[in-house]
């Protein structure tokens, strides 16, 4: 039996994915709005097709599958802890200062600027605060766009106008 012409051949692997790069970043930029975080999506991106490539049976469906592959890194890391808010009780900010001997000194540092950021939130208009209050706390654009009954387009749209108003503040 002859080998399909479509059939996954390492050498064009790598040529094929080093050809989506540009387009993966522009997709990822979509995602997460951030030039440095989508160069950090596409790079893990590409570590991650690198490392299963096996599992892609053929180069008909590379486009799509590294898509996908971006796709959920997103959505992981916003569902991860690197990404969620930190909780403010003192209480259990000292239970875990005791609990771990190694504690990192700059968490006060990073905590008051989580709450000067969340104080910034709360003076913007509710169209703009709650997608942008609830995106930080890890909920995908979809689940902002149902909460909310908006499309997702306007989702991003708040989001991005939110975060240029919180930029202003900073950068006067």
């Amino acid at each position: 039996m002859e080998p399909k012409n479509n059939m996954l051949k390492p050498e064009h692997f790598a040529g094929d994915l080093v050809n989506m790069q540009e387009q993966l970043f522009y997709y990822a930029l979509q995602l997460t709005e951030d030039r440095e975080d989508a160069l950090d999506l596409v790079q893990e991106t590409s570590y991650k097709a690198l490392k299963y490539s096996k599992r892609l049976h053929n180069n008909d469906h590379i486009r799509a599958w590294l898509y996908t592959i971006l796709k959920n890194t997103h959505i992981n890391y916003l569902r991860s802890s690197h990404n969620r808010q930190v909780v403010y009780d003192t209480d259990e900010l000292n239970q875990f200062s005791s609990q771990n001997g190694d504690f990192n000194e700059e968490l006060p540092d990073q905590l008051l600027i989580k709450k000067e950021l969340h104080e910034m939130i709360k003076l913007l208009p509710w169209v703009y605060g709650k997608p942008i209050d609830m995106f930080l706390s890890g909920y995908s654009y979809k689940e902002i766009s149902q909460y909310m009954n908006i499309p997702i387009g306007t989702v991003k749209s708040r989001i991005h106008l939110g975060k240029k108003q919180i930029r202003k503040v900073y950068t006067a």
